[in-house]
């Protein structure tokens, strides 16, 4: 595979680990005006209040490590891509020199 390739398949990943990350933001930023739906919608299934608090809490702390994890992804994929890009640039620097 070039190097090209390589380059455009990293570029691919970071877009994607960021549209991922931007779409867990947006449940993220919700979930503060969405906590009284949730637990009333989980409480007229039948569950008790309480339970469905801890339901919503639970989910809560999901999507906090998914946040952390996303983060992490695109980060990653930044770094994969600078290392190509640097792996790339560097025999052309040495020949220039």
């Amino acid at each position: 595979m070039s190097t090209d390739d390589q380059l455009r398949k990293a570029m691919d990943r970071i877009t994607r680990s960021e549209k991922i990350q931007a779409r867990a933001e947006r449940v993220w930023n919700s979930l503060d005006t969405s906590r009284a739906t949730f637990i009333n919608s989980l409480c007229r299934t039948g569950l008790s209040y309480a339970h469905a608090q801890s339901k919503f809490d639970d989910f809560v702390e999901e999507q906090r490590r998914l946040r952390l994890r996303l983060a992490q992804e695109v980060e990653a994929a930044q770094r994969d891509y600078l290392d190509l890009a640097d792996g790339a640039g560097a025999p052309a620097e040495a020949r220039a020199a």
